[in-house]
């Protein structure tokens, strides 16, 4: 065997044993000569041996622990995630369309955010809220009238004010409410303001997830409005004239959810508040089905906490037929599909590199031990 279909065969070997097939999702390989190789774009573009990266950083006089960033794998991560809903979307003749929005809390650097709304801006792809600070950059970058901003987290009447503004700039900003307190407040601010607000209820599901987050969803969830409380803000609403700006209905099942199953109950339940708003008389539009999408990060492909038993296309696949079957239930109009998929977005594009300080070695045993027949038969 001549030297290259040795290193070849070591290079299996490695993808092998390190299984790197299961969590590199097509991102990362190991090369021929036994290095870690990042394929950004998959098999549609170049590969960047990691070694080379390290070798040019040593060079350079750069200090370790050192990330390495693949802005590229960012793009293809969001393009994968728009056409994976856009495939299940003709698949099963929805007749509506996909919203996606980038949560900012998940990576707050100007240029990881920048990328992705440079990528998404051709599927109309949007951000995620949960502060003033992050507020104010989603509407300097927001681009196109029908990407949305979402408005999740703690709202004080400042945050309420300016998410309010942004809907005077004729920006597509809803304000979602997650308990009956906000609902007042955001009533209140909007008549200050002198401005029709867009409004989001997050449910709170008797649906609990599954995974190391479950316990922040299911009927004891900190937030959300229980089936009581979204019929009391439904009739708030309706008092105060503004029952056609409720336009969004939203849930969270959790983070990094690893059984499709949780996820499958979930958009079901979450579709049925949908579909009996609707019914209150609400021109409602969208349904936002939160987050959870996972990330297989042993590549066991199980519902174990670190894995997913479900694929990307599954789990659009999932989604958007679960919403059709209630709705066409109910006879209730398909809403647009909004998802808050952070972690499935950004989790493979960062590589942490950290120099080894110490190496554990085999060595064979200095005493030698020979059994013999009067030795207990563990020896």
């Amino acid at each position: 065997m001549c030297e290259e279909e040795t290193q070849a065969v070591r290079g299996e070997s490695a993808i092998a044993t390190y299984n790197v097939e299961g969590w590199g999702e097509g991102y990362f390989t190991v090369n021929s000569s036994g290095n870690v190789e990042a394929q950004p774009l998959k098999n549609d573009g170049g590969s960047i041996d990691l070694l080379e990266v390290v070798n040019e950083a040593r060079a350079r006089n750069l200090s370790f622990p050192l990330l390495i960033r693949f802005q590229d794998l960012l793009r293809h991560r969001v393009e994968s995630i728009n056409r994976a809903f856009q495939s299940a979307i003709s698949e099963f003749g929805y007749q509506n369309q996909y919203r996606g929005v980038f949560p900012i809390k998940v990576n707050q650097l100007r240029e990881v955010v920048e990328e992705i709304v440079d990528a998404g801006e051709q599927f109309h792809f949007g951000l995620e809220a949960g502060s003033k600070p992050e507020l104010v950059a989603a509407l300097a970058m927001q681009k196109g009238p029908e990407t949305l901003i979402i408005c999740n987290g703690y709202k004080d009447p400042a945050f309420i004010r300016l998410a309010l503004l942004g809907r005077k700039l004729g920006k597509p900003v809803v304000i979602v409410a997650e308990k009956l307190e906000e609902v007042e407040q955001i009533i209140r601010a909007s008549k200050e303001v002198g401005v029709e607000p867009w409004i989001g209820i997050r449910a709170r599901l008797h649906s609990k997830g599954s995974g190391k987050w479950s316990p922040s969803g299911g009927e004891n969830a900190k937030f959300g409005l229980d089936t009581t409380n979204l019929v009391a803000a439904s009739q708030m609403l309706k008092d105060a004239g503004l029952a056609h700006c409720l336009k969004l209905v939203h849930f969270h099942v959790g983070s990094q959810v690893p059984d499709i199953s949780t996820i499958k109950r979930a958009v079901r339940e979450g579709a049925r508040y949908y579909a009996k708003l609707s019914k209150l008389g609400h021109e409602l539009g969208y349904l936002d089905v939160g987050g959870g999408l996972g990330v297989d990060y042993d590549g066991s492909r199980s519902d174990f906490d670190s894995s997913t038993n479900y694929s990307l296309q599954e789990y659009a696949n999932d989604v958007v037929w679960n919403i059709i079957d209630v709705c066409d239930s109910e006879g209730v109009v398909h809403p647009a599909i909004v998802s808050e998929s952070g972690r499935a977005t950004v989790a493979h594009h960062s590589v942490l590199v950290v120099e080894a300080f110490s190496s554990i070695e085999k060595t064979a045993p200095k005493l030698k031990v020979e059994a013999s027949e009067k030795d207990h038969k563990l020896v």
